[in-house]
This record gives structure tokens, C-alpha cells and sequence, in this order.
């Protein structure tokens, strides 16, 4: 049996003692690094009989050519990095980690929250660059009970935030397709349309998957119809974002400020990158994930994942539902 660990260049060397303890004994461990070649990928991955990735894309293309595959492991709650009706058509499932960092990604949020409205990266810059120890030197804070947080889904996360924020006296929106107005309501929200929330909101905090129709959600258009030039907090993926209108939003002044966990490429070229080296951007390295804790289960969960399935116990298995038409 073997099983292939195909992974971004970060993940390069990591130490994998957890995952061996939750995998089939006799298991062939092999590692691949992914580094935008979807050749090397297929070599690398095509007589495997288990597959355990990050966030490596997994395309139509790639998984016709994976003769022996059974099960792609995604080590995330998401996994859009894998085309899941082509991995259906071609008899391979795909499964991810589910419940393990919804607290941590929620504090994560809240921290990036608060960064951005009490200018902290400003305060920082002008005490360590400029030996500057004036209060009045950076302007614009705005008090934060009485704003308006609108939440861009409202599943673990989001209502984990929402109740986080109700501490700080902000008053919340959440738009979700999938949620009714009583549940936002018994959590003390106001359920709204998507529409709404770009207007009314001093604060949006994406908290939605990624998927053909919430791709690009936040574009052009989007930022045009934020009436109140909002703070922007992206801990969800990247690709909800069009990067190329929010670097115009800023110029333009349509957002005041954005703070991103996570860009629209998993590796991105910081060097490169047009929202880097921004005074109004605040980013972190894809991390509100990340506590000690939350990286033990998430290593140990898709691990258990590529066992149970292999040993025919698909029940114990966090499988993602084929899509319609899939196999």
C-alpha cells in the first residue's frame, strides 16, 4: 500500500510521527512537493493508493491519471484545492479534517479585527521606525461598540465570531444562503441579504467557502456598493477575493483597510505581490488555523481519514458528498 504526502514547497520536511501513528502499518509514507507542475504531480502521485495534501490542486486533468487511487485526503476544513466531480467520475473520494480550528480561526479574526480599528501596525511602525512617543500622531480610531460587523457566512466560524464580537459591543449582519433569520437571531444577529451587508457594514468578515459561485464574490462591483468604506477581514480562502479590485478599493479609498490570512495563491510572491508593503493591509501567512492543538488534530484526523477508508469503515470517514451527476 502506499500513500503519497503531496504537499506545498512550505510543508517541505515537516516531521510526519503523527500521521505514521494513524496509518495503515504496513503503508509505503512517500513525499511529494508541489511546485506548479502538474506532470511531476502525476508521476509523483500516479500509483498511489492514498493521497494526504495541503492545499496542491488536484485538477480533471491530474486525477484521470491516478490509476490506483482510492481517497484524497485534504488536511483543511476546505478542500477546493480538489475538483470533487472529476475525482467522482474517476472513482476516488475525497474527505477533510472538518471541526478542529474554529475557535483559534474565530480569535484569529477578532485579532485582526481589533489590529486594524486601533491602528496598531501604525502605532508599532511609528514607535520602532520613527522612536516617536506622541499619541496624537496617528488619527482616525473609531470606537468600536456601535459598528456594524457584517458576516459573510455563518456556519462554525462565523457564529463563533459573532458571538467573540457581541463582547466588544458590534452590532452583527451575517448573510448565508444556507441559514435562516431565527438561527442568526438566536445568536443575537440580524440575518440580511448579501446586498445589505456591503452597504451597512463598518466591518466584513469572510467566513464562506470557496466554490464556483463565491469565487471573485468580493470584486469590482462588490466594493463599489460599500457605502460605509468598511475594514476588510479575509480568514477564509483567497479566492473570494478579486486582489486586483481590492488593491483598486484601497487606492480609491472604498475600503479603509483590509487584513488577510490567506491571498489567492497559497504560495504567494511577496516580493511581487501588490497588496505587500501596504500601510492599509495587515497579513498573516494562512495561520489563524494554527495552535499546537489544532495542528495535532488536523494531522491526526486526515490520517484516521486515509485508515478508516482503506479499511472499508467509510462511516468513520469525513467524506465530502459527491456532487450531483458524480459517481
Amino acid at each position: 500500500m502506499r500513500i503519497v504526502f503531496a504537499e506545498m514547497p512550505e510543508a517541505a520536511g515537516r516531521d510526519l510521527s503523527i500521521e505514521r501513528q494513524h496509518l495503515p502499518a504496513d503503508a509505503r509514507i512517500e513525499c511529494f512537493t508541489y511546485t506548479g507542475d502538474p506532470r511531476a504531480l502525476i508521476a509523483a502521485c500516479r500509483d498511489a493508493d492514498a493521497i494526504v495534501t495541503d492545499y496542491v490542486p488536484f485538477d480533471r486533468d491530474v486525477l484521470q491519471q491516478l490509476r490506483r487511487c482510492r481517497i484524497i485526503s485534504v488536511q483543511a476544513t476546505g478542500w477546493d484545492c480538489v475538483d470533487v466531480r472529476a475525482a467522482a467520475d474517476a472513482g476516488i473520494r475525497v474527505s477533510s479534517v472538518g471541526e478542529y480550528c474554529t475557535n483559534e480561526v474565530a480569535d484569529h479574526a477578532l485579532a485582526l479585527l481589533l489590529a486594524l480599528n486601533r491602528k496598531l501596525l501604525a502605532y508599532h511602525r511609528q514607535v520602532r521606525e520613527g522612536r516617536s512617543w506622541r499619541w496624537n500622531e496617528i488619527h482616525g480610531v473609531r470606537r468600536l461598540a456601535g459598528q456594524a460587523l457584517g458576516l459573510v457566512g455563518f456556519g462554525r466560524i462565523g457564529q463563533a465570531v459573532c458571538r467573540r464580537a457581541q463582547g466588544f459591543g458590534l452590532l452583527i449582519l451575517a448573510f448565508d444562503p444556507l441559514m435562516d433569520a431565527a438561527t442568526a437571531g438566536r445568536l443575537g444577529a440580524r440575518a440580511v441579504a448579501f446586498e445589505e451587508l456591503l452597504a451597512e457594514s463598518d466591518i466584513i468578515s469572510l467566513h464562506c467557502n470557496l466554490s464556483d459561485t463565491s469565487r471573485g464574490l468580493l470584486n469590482r462591483a462588490a466594493f463599489a456598493r460599500m457605502r460605509r468604506k468598511p475594514l476588510l477581514l479575509n480568514v477564509a480562502r483567497g479566492g473570494l477575493v478579486v486582489e486586483a479590485d481590492l488593491v483598486d478599493a484601497l487606492d480609491r479609498g472604498l475600503v479603509a483597510g483590509a487584513a488577510l490570512d490567506v491571498l489567492a495563491q497559497d504560495s504567494p510572491d511577496l516580493s511581487h505581490h501588490p497588496l505587500a508593503n501596504r500601510d492599509d493591509v495587515l497579513l498573516t501567512p494562512h495561520v489563524a488555523f494554527y495552535s499546537e492543538s489544532a495542528l495535532e488534530d488536523l494531522r491526526r484526523i486526515s490520517a484516521q481519514n486515509v485508515r478508516s477508508f482503506l479499511e472499508g469503515r467509510p462511516d468513520d470517514v469525513r467524506l465530502v458528498p459527491p456532487p450531483e451527476g458524480g459517481t
